[in-house]
């Protein structure tokens, strides 16, 4: 597999839409739409008359979730970088994926690493639908972080609220900029429709730590900062609906020196 400018990446999967283009002349699907940004997956090869929708449906899905684990801080308040990527491939009939390399790279290491690595770490895809007589499938996938415009083709008029995310809104809060000292405790809450704290998983991670060296958090979405300050210090929390995985949330905190006079 080779890579291009170091690890170049596979982008942006902040998927609340996804647009499919075939070379057959039905109409795709359409597979849902949201209100922050868009992903677009464009098939490559002959479909040979059979209709992708429900298999990339069932794919794409998967490559987000796994992004969003590799997202790297930058991509949150206050920075908010942004970038466009596309990454093509081939499916062979097993899921294999093959000839993996980036069509268009953001400039960012960082976010084209992150995203290289959640099309990777999503792999085997399934298998091809047994009614396609092929040996393989074209994509082209494309990806963008925090996209400003409408008309963008890779994104919508805002970037999108990375405090909640989904067709149906799970939110958390505080949500971003928010310092907690070390050692020391803040509570997360989780909202949205149907979502209580008692309905989502909380999870912490971040890029300058690991497990109990970010902290810990309980099932209540209480937070505890760890004593010694992570490099970087942000951390993110996150929140994951126990009904649908793909439903998640994160808030992005940063862990700073405690105040010895407290």
């Amino acid at each position: 597999m080779s890579i291009r400018h170091t690890f170049l990446g596979i982008v942006v999967l902040a998927i609340s839409s996804v647009v499919f283009a075939q070379t057959t002349e039905t109409k795709p699907p359409d597979v849902g739409s949201g209100a922050h940004a868009r992903q677009s997956v464009e098939i490559l090869t002959d479909t040979m008359g059979v209709d992708f929708g429900p298999y990339l449906k069932g794919i794409v899905p998967i490559v987000k979730q796994n992004w969003y684990y590799l997202m790297p801080p930058s991509v949150y308040p206050p920075i908010l970088k942004q970038g466009k990527v596309s990454i093509e491939f081939v499916v062979l009939k097993d899921g294999t994926v093959s000839g993996m390399k980036v069509d268009t790279s953001s400039g960012n290491v960082p976010l084209d690493r992150a995203a290289w690595g959640s099309i990777t770490a999503s792999t085997p895809f399934h298998v091809l639908p047994t009614e396609f007589p092929g040996e393989r499938l074209g994509l082209r996938f494309y990806f963008s972080y925090n996209p400003e415009r409408a008309g963008d083709s890779l994104g919508s008029s805002q970037p999108p609220n990375l405090c909640h995310f989904g067709l149906t809104t799970i939110s958390v809060s505080p949500c971003n900029g928010v310092q907690v000292p070390a050692g020391s405790t803040l509570k997360f809450a989780a909202s949205g429709k149907d979502i209580t704290d008692a309905s989502v998983t909380w999870s912490i991670s971040g890029s300058g730590c690991s497990k109990s060296d970010c902290g810990t958090i309980s099932d209540t979405g209480l937070y505890t900062a760890p004593a010694n300050i992570p490099n970087p210090p942000t951390v993110i929390v996150e929140a994951t609906s126990r009904a649908d995985a793909s439903v998640t949330a994160k808030s992005q905190l940063t862990v700073v020196q405690a105040n010895p006079s407290q």
